[in-house]
């Protein structure tokens, strides 16, 4: 009966140890995507029309340095994004990266103009400052209003090991500029803390942090 037990449990082991393994195998050097942003804090300034958050980011990665980044508005009435319309310009909507992007190209929907920038680390971000490295606008004919969105492809200049959105100096991952809001035309800052993955993602990582724990309880058993 020990011997029956032992193997049994040999046999537990081994069907853990594998399944464990498959799941880090198959994640690779892919981190947990998508990740989502919500622009959801008021900075400073009148606070948009319509229920936070007014405005989504969600990041997929597609390669080892790749992917695409699709910019969505939930801002309602007649609220609406729009600078960087001269080097000088005020942004429209920024982020901060910790990687070098080498390449932008918007493939879908209501495009940037062509002021939009990145990697240049000093955007006019009015009162939160300007440590944000990727920044659209649009206009001076357009803008970024209720229901548009926005397909971009970003290539990076090195792998990508993690979550490249992430918090700047003052703990800001993006920032936007309201403009129209409400019957008085006002405007106003908001903001994105940390950026955080999908649940199907944290799942993953869950699972397998679950299957580690087993193959370490089984191994403990057995000897």
């Amino acid at each position: 009966m020990i011997k029956q037990a032992m193997n049994k449990k040999r046999v537990i082991f081994g069907l853990v140890s594998a399944a464990a393994l498959a799941l880090f195998v198959q994640a690779g050097p892919v981190f947990a995507s998508p990740v989502t942003i919500n622009v959801d804090q008021v900075f400073t300034g009148a606070t948009p029309d319509g229920s936070p958050p007014w405005l989504v980011a969600t990041f997929n990665q597609t390669g080892s340095n790749t992917g695409t980044l699709t910019l969505t508005s939930h801002l309602s009435g007649s609220d609406f994004l729009q600078g960087l319309n001269s080097s000088g310009g005020t942004v429209g909507w920024a982020f901060y990266l910790n990687q070098t992007v080498s390449a932008m190209s918007c493939t879908l929907g209501t495009c940037a103009n062509s002021n939009s920038g990145f990697d240049a680390g000093g955007f006019n971000t009015g009162p939160v400052g300007d440590i944000f490295n990727l920044g659209f606008g649009w206009g001076p004919s357009g803008r970024f209003q209720a229901g548009d969105s926005a397909v971009y492809d970003l290539t990076f200049a090195s792998a990508l090991s993690g979550n490249p959105f992430v918090p700047n100096g003052d703990g800001w991952v993006s920032v936007a500029h309201v403009q129209g809001i409400g019957t008085r035309d006002d405007s106003g800052w908001i903001v994105a803390g940390p950026s955080v993955p999908e649940p199907a993602g944290l799942g993953m990582f869950g699972l397998g942090t679950l299957l580690v724990g087993l193959f370490v309880g089984l191994r403990r058993q057995m000897h």
